[in-house]
């Protein structure tokens, strides 16, 4: 039989020094991360809810089928991280340095990243339904495939972006700034629907 997670409820590890950690099967819920060192940390099944990581070090870290639910990051150091098969769902980014960073089938439905620095990052197949992509930069980012629907985008940088296969709204097309973007046909027409014009053959 499956052990059940270990669960830690409102506990207070801000400046704590916990680098190169490996946590596994732990919930942590209203915790509070707060300029604790996490650098290099490896999550594995691990799920945080309303968890707060301001001004926290996760340079380095690997998080695998792991959650972040409701968390807030601002000013958090995320660079060199990787986040495979996980959830952001609903968490908020605020002047965090994300890049380098890989994100390999990735929920970030209803999650804040307005204004983020996302240039060239690799979005391939990652949910962000409904997320708040206000005046984010993902110019050069590829989002083939990836899931854009209800997504907030006024603003939104794609200049350079790989677009080809995403599912996104008609806003997006008369929103964001697309200079350059790969799209394919079936968008093409799309995006000129948006606009208001004719497509004959």
């Amino acid at each position: 039989m499956a052990q059940e997670p270990e669960q830690i409820v409102g506990e207070d590890y801000s400046d704590a020094r916990l680098p190169r950690q490996h946590w596994q099967d732990r919930h942590y819920t209203g915790c509070n991360f707060r300029d604790a060192d996490l650098s290099e940390l490896r999550t594995e099944r691990v799920v945080f809810t309303d968890c707060d990581f301001t001004g926290a070090d996760l340079t380095g870290s690997h998080h695998e089928a792991s959650a972040f639910r409701s968390c807030t990051f601002t000013r958090t150091r995320l660079w060199h991280s990787t986040f495979r098969s996980s959830t952001l769902l609903g968490s908020s980014f605020v002047d965090c340095r994300l890049r380098p960073i890989v994100f390999e089938d990735v929920d970030f439905t209803l999650a804040s990243l307005g204004r983020a620095d996302l240039r060239g990052a690799d979005l391939t197949d990652c949910r962000l339904r409904e997320a708040n992509l206000v005046e984010a930069d993902l110019r050069k980012a590829v989002l083939q495939s990836a899931d854009l629907n209800g997504a907030r985008t006024a603003g939104l940088r794609l200049e350079g972006a790989d677009l080809r296969g995403a599912h996104v709204d008609a806003a997006l097309w008369t929103s964001a700034k697309l200079d350059q973007a790969k799209i394919e046909m079936t968008q093409a027409i799309a995006m000129a629907s948006a606009l208001g014009l004719v497509v004959e053959p």
